[in-house]
């Protein structure tokens, strides 16, 4: 079993993984809620990491809940109950101490690790489920690349290519004038 100041350095271990914004929006959270334990809601009450995510400092952490429901007592026990005011105050004086820490550059390691590990579970969230439309993108780009190619051909003109890449026979364009010449000459089948 573990002793209360083994429960407290594991919290604050938890607490020093949690980003800064999450560890300052915990802090403005358990001011505007009933902090429980054991769940992350119930009894009209939230854990502190959904009272951090309501205040904006959402982030994943699996190593928080753990460590203060170890803290708190309720780990592994199956209800959730009103936190005492002693267990706020001591969870307020780590966040507190761990906001006055400057940092450190494994605190900041983790904090950039957490933000990529977040970052990519909402791609994969995003990207699973089945096929993605790209219709509206592909169609978007294909409009774009038109616009730019007519504004290119505008400004550009097209006497460059007379002048400089083709080279035209000298009889060009007789052949059609002949052609219709001698359509002219022939008598239609609705004459007859």
């Amino acid at each position: 079993m573990s002793t209360s100041r083994e429960l407290v350095a594991d919290l604050r271990r938890s607490i020093d993984a949690l980003p800064e914004r999450t560890r300052r929006a915990m802090l403005a959270g358990i001011d505007n809620n009933t902090v429980i334990a054991g769940a992350f809601s119930g009894g009209g009450g939230v854990c502190p990491m959904l009272a951090a995510h309501r205040a904006g400092g959402r982030t994943t952490c699996v190593s928080f809940p753990e460590a203060w429901d170890r803290f708190t007592g309720v780990y592994g026990r199956g209800f959730c109950r009103p936190a005492t005011q002693n267990e706020i105050r001591v969870l307020r004086a780590e966040i507190e101490a761990s906001l006055e820490r400057p940092a450190s550059e494994l605190g900041e390691a983790i904090a950039e690790h957490t933000a990529m590990v977040e970052s990519r579970r909402r791609r994969e969230r995003l990207f699973s489920g089945g096929p993605i439309d790209l219709r509206g993108a592909i169609e978007e780009h294909m409009s774009t690349a038109r616009r730019r190619r007519r504004r290119e051909a505008d400004d550009v003109g097209l006497d460059w290519l007379f002048e400089e890449t083709l080279v035209l026979p000298d009889d060009f364009g007789r052949e059609a004038d002949t052609a219709a010449e001698h359509e002219a000459d022939r008598p239609s089948a609705l004459s007859r």
